[in-house]
């Protein structure tokens, strides 16, 4: 029976295709197709609430892959609620109202990056250490490029890759990019890294 595997994090995990780095690396290290995704505009709260509805659920995947996104995103159950977000027709407009004026008038940056350190190390080292499965650990943005910092932030449970996907997209010269921000090619040869990368803590 093939392992089960799961991409937790935001839209740098979030794609579905045959294409998508994810179904490659889930084919190359023998497991299934992914039993979750990331999702577009996730939070890193969005995150912890997905993964530990799967422990409470007792459905944790033999291996979980965690891309974890940049400090500066507020957590919304369902709305992407990021800076200069293009409002949805379908929400109440009140909300990004409500939104733009947080970022103008009450918005720190030094709490949401320590808040986010301190949250992500917690997570780390007293949820994930706890789960009996593989795990696997990489950076949809490193802490905290967007901003031009480096936090240097290393993580301890499972596979730490110290990798920014995020740069790997900005790097990428190829075509369009229009698999989790990267090429076609550039999606395989992520793939392509992850499995060296891993096959030794997958055995």
């Amino acid at each position: 029976m093939k392992r089960t595997i799961g991409f937790f994090g935001d839209s740098f995990c979030a794609d579905t295709t045959e294409e998508s780095w994810c179904n490659i690396f889930s084919t190359k290290i023998g497991c299934g197709d992914p039993v979750c995704y990331g999702k577009k505009g996730e939070s890193i709260w969005g995150t912890f609430f997905k993964f530990n509805q799967k422990i409470a659920n007792d459905e944790v995947p033999d291996v979980s892959v965690f891309c974890w996104t940049e400090p500066y995103r507020l957590y919304h159950p369902r709305m992407i609620l990021t800076a200069n977000v293009i409002p949805s027709k379908d929400e109440d407009p009140n909300v990004y109202k409500t939104l733009d004026n947080y970022w103008k008038y009450l918005h720190n940056y030094d709490k949401d990056e320590l808040a986010y350190e301190y949250s992500l190390k917690h997570y780390d080292q007293n949820v994930l250490s706890k789960v009996n499965k593989k795990i696997i650990q990489l950076w949809s943005f490193r802490p905290f490029e967007t901003a031009n910092k480096d936090a240097n932030i290393q993580l301890q449970t499972g596979l730490f890759v110290d990798k920014s996907l995020y740069r790997t997209a900005t790097e990428d010269r190829g075509e369009d990019k229009v698999i989790n921000h990267m090429s076609r090619n550039m999606n395989k040869t992520m793939a392509d890294m992850l499995v060296d990368i891993s096959r030794e803590y997958l055995r």
